[in-house]
């Protein structure tokens, strides 16, 4: 018994023969069309594509629907080859799509499809000469280009494609040794005195096409806008990307006032997670156990997991997808920067990229603590410290039950929080501000959204920290109006659900879980601490101290220094790990992932909080302190 071919294959071999055909007629033009299957093996896979030596080099890939031409017309600094496209093309697939190439499943399909016609061959082969004559003429950004021929409508489109860092056959990585160069904090000119980024948003050449689009976006398919939203112009987009836990949709925003400015931010957080979740530097981890490091390395170059936290027993004991911390168990590393010490140390790569992982290093499930993007690695590395510190701030305060102090918001002296509160207003919100500072002199502060009328939706939840107090003040707002729109809505086709959690914790799992939860009326006890707060007192007055101690030069890097000696002084290093990616190097970002060991972190999931084992959380509240037995609310 003869097996039929795969369609997919007699599809390559059929558009192969009849553009050889075309060729040899009109001259040979060019080389020789090589066309490739796409979709009926896993390109993100090192091994197991049957095509992965002709791949690189092909020029047209059949899918299922389409040809896909090129990557042609680019400079050789942005080359990127058809490994590069098909691994691109493939992270844009449905979940079903993908789970079929990257699991287990034999691909199939229906006799003789795609259905390639004498139109679309002929379609596929103009497409193919006109890119033969553009070849020699790189665009103006010298990019890479990838033709999508529709073989239903014979649509053509085209889009900038980027190299795709993890592709085999352009990229050897190389061992993350001791030898390797570390970035380390330099100085880095700020446009003045008050001002933190080197850099508006905006400055930066992001490629927009490239970064999003429904063939090889490096971020996802398409953005989407939210005209319903009365308190920002939001967009959004989001993409697969496979972790330890399988495919989790990976989403990534922008709130601001102009959908063009939320679009650029989108991007740029989009960006910061394509760079934590997965290395894409093209290191290979130091792999090694804890114990066996220590000793080859000494101890103050090795980060201890445990102070970084560790679940109860009963959650290793009850959770299949986490496994007690084992000193001597192999596990892969990478080296980070001591800022307080000022020399490398290695950090659990699990600690690092939040959607990497091996079976060995399952000990925690981090997400994007501390991870920050900037135009230096200096403005990176102080903003994933401000992340880490709020967050410890909001958690003390949650969990330790201290009593924050109300900020006065009467008479903001930036404008920006006026509007806020008034759009607030009407949809029936009043919103609050307090500072939750512990120990930290570093400003925190929490916003709170309450709906007036006690209904669905009742709590919202921000914070930031900042060295202005004033915009730590606007961030934070800025972040609970992002969700008070929605959140009555979130709540009300949820309700049922939600209800269950408030009965039992332990079905709090996700990271929406925690926010959605106090929209309902009856969590609100749980938030006295907040509620029953008392009037506010003015910014000059609870800033002062601070206000009179930072420094305000032109250097970004003395705000750094004094963010780590403020956590010296509290007794915590910090560390920054690099994960700027090639694409973000390019547009003069970069990103890197911070660690303050002893910080409370944030977690999602009841069952999963380090934060109440934690031996910060009971020397700052105190003892004999009562704790918050409810999840944080922290969006």
């Amino acid at each position: 018994m003869t097996t039929a071919t795969p369609p997919l294959d007699a599809g390559c071999a059929q558009l192969q023969a009849e553009l050889r055909t075309r060729w040899a007629a009109g001259g040979r033009p060019g080389p020789e069309p090589c066309v490739v299957p796409l979709g009926a093996a896993d390109a993100l896979a090192r091994d197991g594509d049957p095509r992965a030596a002709r791949r690189p080099s092909a020029g047209l890939h059949l899918s299922a629907r389409a040809v896909l031409l090129g990557p042609w017309g680019g400079r050789a600094a942005s080359a990127a080859c058809g490994r590069c496209l098909a691994m691109r093309w493939q992270r844009l697939r449905t979940r079903s799509e993908r789970e079929a190439l990257e699991g287990t499943f034999a691909p199939r399909g229906a006799a003789a499809w795609p259905v390639l016609t004498a139109y679309a061959v002929d379609a596929v082969w103009a497409a193919h000469r006109a890119v033969l004559a553009r070849a020699g003429r790189p665009p103006a950004d010298g990019l890479p280009r990838v033709t999508r021929v529709d073989l239903a409508t014979l649509a053509l489109v085209t889009f900038p494609l980027l190299a795709e860092p993890l592709c085999p056959h352009c990229v050897t990585p190389r061992p993350d040794g001791a030898d390797a160069a570390l970035p380390v904090p330099a100085s880095a000119a700020k446009p003045s005195p008050g001002t933190y980024r080197t850099r508006p948003a905006g400055a930066y050449p992001l490629p927009a096409q490239a970064l999003v689009n429904p063939v090889c976006g490096v971020l996802g398919a398409r953005t989407h806008l939210n005209p319903a939203s009365t308190t920002t112009a939001p967009v959004s987009g989001s993409n697969f990307v496979r972790g330890y836990a399988g495919l989790n949709d990976v989403t990534w925003s922008g709130q601001a006032d102009s959908y063009a400015a939320s679009r650029t931010l989108a991007h740029l957080e989009g960006l910061e997670r394509y760079a934590g979740t997965h290395a894409r530097r093209g290191l290979l981890p130091v792999v090694g156990s804890y114990h066996a490091l220590v000793r080859r390395e000494g101890a103050a170059a090795v980060l201890d997991p445990a102070a970084c936290g560790f679940y109860a027993p009963e959650t290793y004991r009850d959770d299949p997808m986490v496994a007690p911390f084992d000193p001597d168990r192999e596990i892969p590393w990478l080296r980070g920067w001591s800022l307080r010490a000022e020399r490398p140390v290695l950090v659990p790569a699990r600690l690092v990229h939040y959607s990497a992982g091996v079976r060995a290093d399952n000990f925690v499930f981090e997400c994007s603590n501390g991870c920050a993007t900037g135009g230096s690695w200096t403005e990176a590395a102080l903003f994933g410290l401000l992340e880490l510190i709020e967050r410890d701030a909001f958690l003390l305060a949650w969990y330790g039950r201290r009593p924050p102090v109300p900020l006065d918001l009467g008479a903001p002296a930036d404008p920006r929080v006026r509007g806020m509160l008034d759009r607030a207003a009407l949809l029936g919100y009043d919103v609050r501000a307090f500072d939750v500072r512990s120990d930290l002199a570093v400003p925190v502060v929490t916003g709170l959204a309450v709906r007036g009328d006690g209904g669905p939706g009742l709590l919202s939840f921000g914070a930031a920290a900042g060295l202005d107090p004033e915009r730590a003040v606007a961030d934070a707002l800025s972040e609970v109006l992002t969700y008070i729109p929605h959140l009555p809505w979130q709540v009300a086709e949820r309700r049922a659900e939600l209800d269950a959690m408030a009965e039992d914790f332990g079905l709090v799992r996700q990271l929406q879980d925690h926010a959605q939860l106090y929209g309902l009326p009856r969590m609100a006890h749980h938030a006295d601490g907040f509620l029953r707060a008392g009037p506010g007192r003015p910014l000059a007055e609870v800033f002062a101290g601070w206000e009179r101690g930072r420094p305000r030069t032109s250097d970004l890097l003395d705000d750094l220094r004094l963010v780590v000696a403020e956590l010296a002084a509290a007794g915590h290093d910090a560390i920054a790990v690099d994960q700027t990616t090639p694409e973000q190097r390019s547009f003069g970002l970069r990103t890197v992932a911070t660690l303050a060991p002893g910080l409370l972190p944030l977690d999602f999931g009841w069952h999963r909080q380090r934060a109440l084992r934690m031996p910060r959380l009971r020397r700052i509240a105190g003892a004999g302190a009562r704790f918050t037995a409810a999840p944080h609310p922290f969006p």
